[in-house]
């Protein structure tokens, strides 16, 4: 959302309240909205006793209606109805209103040329056998001989260039408390019937796609709602066509044409109360007279936050390229387009997902004149709408929207902004950049440089490392590091500060209780000496950045600054520290030349204050140069005080002899060699996956997985790491860390389940259908390359790798790479006289490729899935199930859905929507 607030004051607009004596405004309004019925515009509120219309120039009350008191001439039931609870309409005059005990009423405003006042008729209702909870009237914007062309706006100062209120809606969507549907009854039928009929009842769970005719509900298999189910339940409803505008990812597939009239794809939207929301395409009835057959497929559920959605449409864009969007209101509020599908083009329609930020004014960081900052946050929407005015903004054009929103206290007004690029910022450092990272608690970026880029100036004699403000980039500090000394190595940890050590070395350390924990920097460094080939000393230095306040900071003139950024502590060691990992314990692991050491941090005796970082124990030697070391403990303190229950282990990245496996006892004090692979891989960086699962890239361009199994049952196998897993990347990595492309969505049921220390969650959730694929996901990893590629590995559940690999052999198989190459070559693993085919892992690349085929080459590929089988094994990378005791390892029967014998080969097939699903989910999480 961007704010336009100082150009409306420029133009001359401004908002001023208005009262409108036509509205009730002592009642609760359930909708508001703009209608234009023949020559009448108007004014439409809804409150729980009745329906007002207003003229939109005199604001003076028209006509109304009552529930209480009908008023219709041919209606023959003149019994009081009950108050409205849920209310919708559009522009052309429908309105649909959802009394107490369930009864919806359909209400028509009229007003021809000759008439000389509008007046509501009630043409038809229902009662449905649950209350109403959301209505939804917006009629479909795709051509048909009931509708021509118009506007779903709610305001527009230009009518001639737009014309409004020509297109009504042959349907109202429907939904009911404690009940996960929705219902579509039809507005056109039959006039001498007073009864809505409904022509397509919507299961929202999964695998319920339809192709045919109506859905039916089974009164047999109603789900039992218990506290937990009041969030699945429809909170909003949507009915839109959507409009293709560009190209992007995640698509949706027609495989109706009568769904679309060129790059338009009529939508049903449903918002449930816990922050999903679920997307169908809606197959309107062909032209052929009795055919009333609606229909729905390519079901899609994406997760946009924990709060109750509300579902908004409206036009963005200019006016030659307009398209209809959808705003979801919540916690995380986010554009819904479609992209893709145009015409002379191969791409299908992609439906996409843009979480949208405001520029707001921080009141609470004024600069020195006085003036607000603009800062991007993400603020809970509750209610919006959109409109139109010149007045207001001028860059927008008829057929575009404004949005007006709200959130707990705040009303705004503004536009979404059609940007879309990587917004990029640069900043001179007149230096070489070697080493960053970033400092949350601080709110820095720490950027270790190397100086000297003169000519005929030594680089090793103004090397520094420099702090810079994570928003304005200012620097706020400068420690500069000793002659001939260069960073190697930084890390932003959370560190126990211990009491002091005991006099007596035989007392172990983790007697000592922590006094506390707080957020440091942890720079490794090492001197570069002319005459040395390895450096034979280096410097562990811990520096404190404060956000704001002194704190327990010593008050001299530098601690008075705001950002305070100061060294609290070093450690000489007798090497270069090459890698800097936070350990259990609030304790950090360094490796120095060809030794992995534990440091703590403790409070000085003698000054009060004073911090000293020593080593603990005698350290870790078998290597030629550690150059990395990893553990799954994160930067923060959440697996701090979990030494007590959680094995403290560690990998470590030689030079030449790849990774081994580690662990800390902190009764003894020792770091103990577990296991070690024992192929010779140059190790350019490595991962700690899980506990037993690790990840390397070596000098070859490849990546490698390795798996520690302490339940071998000999000690020639538990001190070997198996290599689980190949592929070639085609381009060196160096570096690797835990995290997404994504925001993070707070998801807490479905089949997405990472954990926070990097566990791969269960797949065991249960199948709501056969053929429904469960795609879980462990670690999220991304990678860095030499080249500039930012990459993502994803962690894959046993059943979700074994339906992808089934999926990529299938496309291997049918579908034609460009020019001819094969791609099961290039991924091939090639280090030397070594060349072998990859394995364990899935080209995400090549797999979401499927998503821009036709149709026809995607039954083929789904065909070739079906002939194989083998994606209904589990698969551990090596194309078969690993259980001992030999069984065919089915995904039925492994979670009690039946036997073979029990199952049909049609009812367990795959179809290239089941296939679509999968990969669309698969390719919403990176």
């Amino acid at each position: 959302e961007k704010s336009e607030m100082d150009e409306e004051e420029e133009e001359g607009g401004a908002l001023a309240e208005v009262t409108i004596e036509g509205f009730n405004s002592s009642k609760s309004t359930l909708f508001a909205g703009n209608l234009l019925v023949g020559k009448f515009d108007l004014l439409l509120q809804v409150v729980e006793d009745g329906v007002r219309l207003v003229g939109s120039g005199t604001l003076a009350l028209v006509t109304q209606w009552s529930p209480f008191s009908p008023s219709d001439e041919d209606s023959d039931d003149d019994e009081p109805l009950g108050f409205i609870t849920v209310a919708s309409a559009n522009e052309s005059g429908q309105i649909v209103v959802a009394l107490r005990g369930g009864a919806l009423v359909y209400l028509l405003v009229e007003g021809g040329e000759g008439s000389s006042s509008p007046t509501i008729r009630r043409v038809k209702q229902v009662t449905l056998d649950r209350e109403i909870s959301c209505i939804d009237l917006n009629p479909f914007g795709s051509s048909s001989p009931h509708r021509k062309e118009g506007s779903d706006s709610m305001e527009l100062d230009n009518a001639e260039s737009s014309p409004r209120g020509t297109r009504k809606s042959q349907l109202v969507a429907v939904g009911l408390w404690d009940d996960f549907s929705v219902r579509l009854l039809n507005l056109s039928g039959d006039d001498h019937s007073s009864v809505l009929d409904q022509v397509l009842h919507i299961n929202l769970g999964r695998g319920n796609d339809n192709d045919g005719s109506s859905l039916t509900a089974n009164d047999n298999d109603e789900q039992e709602l218990g506290e937990s189910g009041q969030h699945m339940m429809a909170r909003s409803l949507c009915l839109v066509t959507m409009d293709s505008q560009s190209t992007n990812s995640n698509s949706i597939i027609l495989k109706n044409t009568a769904a679309a009239t060129g790059n338009n794809v009529d939508m049903l939207l449903v918002g449930l109360g816990d922050g999903k929301l679920i997307s169908f395409v809606v197959n309107q009835p062909t032209s052929s007279p009795g055919n009333n057959n609606w229909s729905i497929h390519s079901r899609k559920e994406v997760s946009l936050g924990t709060q109750g959605i509300h579902l908004i449409p409206f036009q963005h864009g200019s006016s030659k390229s307009s398209g209809s969007c959808v705003l979801a209101t919540g916690d995380r509020p986010t554009v819904v387009y479609l992209t893709g599908g145009n015409a002379g083009s191969n791409s299908n329609p992609k439906l996409n997902y843009s979480t949208i930020s405001l520029t707001v004014e921080d009141d609470d960081d004024d600069d020195e004149d006085g003036h607000n900052h603009a800062s991007h946050k993400n603020i809970s929407v509750n209610v919006a709408t959109p409109f139109r005015s010149s007045l207001l903004f001028s860059t927008a054009g008829a057929h575009s929207s404004s949005l007006c929103i709200a959130d707990e206290n705040t009303l705004r007004l503004g536009m979404i902004d059609n940007i879309q690029k990587l917004h990029v910022t640069s900043y001179k450092l007149g230096m070489t950049p070697r080493r960053i990272c970033y400092h949350e608690a601080g709110r820095v970026y720490c950027v270790g440089c190397i100086g000297g880029l003169d000519v005929g100036m030594d680089a090793n004699q103004n090397n520094c490392v420099r702090f810079f403000d994570d928003s304005t980039f200012e620097e706020l500090n400068c420690i500069n590091l000793e002659p001939f000394e260069m960073i190697l190595s930084i890390e932003s940890v959370s560190l126990s500060i211990n009491s002091p050590p005991s006099e007596s070395k035989s007392k172990p350390s983790d007697t000592a209780s922590p006094i506390e924990y707080r957020p440091f920097i942890v720079m490794g460094t090492a001197y570069a000496y002319p005459d040395e080939d390895e450096p034979s000393q280096g410097r562990v230095i811990v520096v404190e950045c404060n956000s704001g306040g002194t704190g327990n900071l010593k008050s001299d003139t530098e601690d008075q600054m705001l950002r305070h950024v100061r060294q609290v502590a070093d450690l000489p060691l007798m090497g270069g520290i090459y890698s800097i990992a936070p350990f259990y314990g609030g304790n950090i692991l360094v490796t120095c030349n060809s030794k992995t050491v534990l440091c703590q941090l403790f409070a000085s005796v003698i000054t009060p204050g004073e911090l000293l970082l020593n080593c603990v124990g005698s350290g870790h030697h078998g290597h030629l140069i550690s150059l990395y070391v990893k553990s799954l403990v994160s930067s923060d303190k959440s697996l701090s005080k979990c030494q007590e229950k959680t094995k403290q282990r560690a990998i470590v990245g030689d030079l030449m002899r790849s990774i081994a496996l580690v662990e800390y006892y902190p009764k003894h004090q020792v770091i103990h060699e577990l296991a070690r692979d024992f192929n010779s891989n140059f190790c350019t960086e490595i991962a700690m996956l899980t506990d037993n699962i690790y990840m390397g890239s070596e000098g070859y361009n490849n990546l490698f997985v390795l798996q520690y199994n302490p339940n071998a049952t000999t000690e020639q196998t538990r001190v070997r790491l198996d290599t689980v897993g190949h592929y070639h990347i085609g381009e060196m990595t160096n570096k690797m860390m835990g995290g997404s492309l994504i925001m993070p969505s707070n998801n807490t049921t479905g089949s997405v389940g990472a954990t926070a220390n990097g566990k791969v969650a269960s797949d065991k959730t249960s199948y709501e259908s056969n053929r429904k694929i469960d795609i879980t996901i462990g670690s999220q990893t991304l990678y860095g390359t030499v080249d500039g590629t930012i990459g993502s590995i994803l962690g894959l559940g046993g059943k979700a790798f074994a339906f992808l690999n089934s999926l990529q052999r299938a496309m291997d198989a049918i579908v034609r790479p460009v020019g001819d190459l094969s791609r099961g070559h290039y991924r091939a693993w090639e280090q030397e006289q070594k060349k072998h085919a990859s394995c364990g892992f899935v080209d995400g690349d090549w797999v979401e490729t499927f998503l821009d085929l036709n149709r026809p080459t995607m039954e083929r590929v789904v065909k070739e899935m079906n002939k194989d089988t083998r994606w209904r094994i589990r698969d551990d990378g090596k194309g078969f199930s690993t259980r001992n005791d030999g069984r065919q390892n089915l995904m039925d029967t492994e979670d009690g859905m039946g036997t073979d014998a029990g199952i049909s080969s049609n009812a367990s097939a795959l179809s290239v929507e089941d296939v679509l699903g999968a990969v669309e989910e698969i390719s919403m999480l990176h």
